[in-house]
């Protein structure tokens, strides 16, 4: 038998681990898939269909049989996807980091402010050491509690944007990789079958 503690840990897996009960949760869940668009299908979409049909094409070659054109499509569709989600991601940083009023009047160069930031809070971590003059402006700007909140607000919304896009990359990549298995052997057998 099970241990109370044992129980109720795994009680509260459980409640992580699986979705949600009410109408109201269900409905939720179901349009998280709509916000970005990553549940339409590749073929739905015209200019990705495009691409995924030319794609097809390059992988299987003109000269190749019905089986093998099949699986090339199967294989590009799932490529394609997992461009989109990429595409989707880089957007949301790109929007996140957008907001004039985040990044200090000085500098609108923000990916140079964000790397002296890390090296700030690097420095600021082993507490003693000189503070270079290029990172007291940054160290200022923190300061400021209106910035550095809406700072950390703009990294928090964004952490849990891109925990929900992982998980349709993880989804997405784990059947790119079925798919290419599945192509690679089909290629192997015709031209096994062209051999003989």
């Amino acid at each position: 038998m099970s241990a109370p503690l044992q129980v109720r840990a795994n009680q509260a897996n459980t409640r992580i681990s699986t979705g949600p009960k009410s109408r109201a949760g269900k409905w939720r869940s179901a349009r998280n898939a709509r916000r970005h668009g990553l549940s339409l299908p590749i073929w739905s979409d015209p200019s990705l269909s495009a691409d995924a049909e030319a794609l097809a094409l390059a992988l299987a070659g003109p000269a190749a049989g019905p089986e093998l054109q099949c699986r090339a499509r199967t294989a590009a569709a799932a490529q394609i996807d997992v461009d989109r989600i990429r595409r989707v991601r880089h957007r949301l940083i790109a929007q996140e980091f957008d907001d004039p009023n985040l990044w200090p009047k000085t500098s609108q160069a923000s990916w140079k402010f964000l790397r002296d930031l890390m090296r700030l809070h690097q420095l600021l971590l082993h507490q003693g050491l000189y503070i270079p003059w290029h990172l007291r402006s940054v160290l200022q700007f923190l300061q400021t509690p209106d910035r550095a909140q809406k700072f950390a607000l703009a990294i928090s919304n964004l952490a849990q944007q891109l925990a929900i896009l992982e998980r349709y990359e993880r989804r997405a990549l784990s059947q790119r990789k079925r798919v290419f298995r599945a192509l690679d052997a089909e290629r192997y057998n015709s031209q096994r079958i062209r051999r003989e």
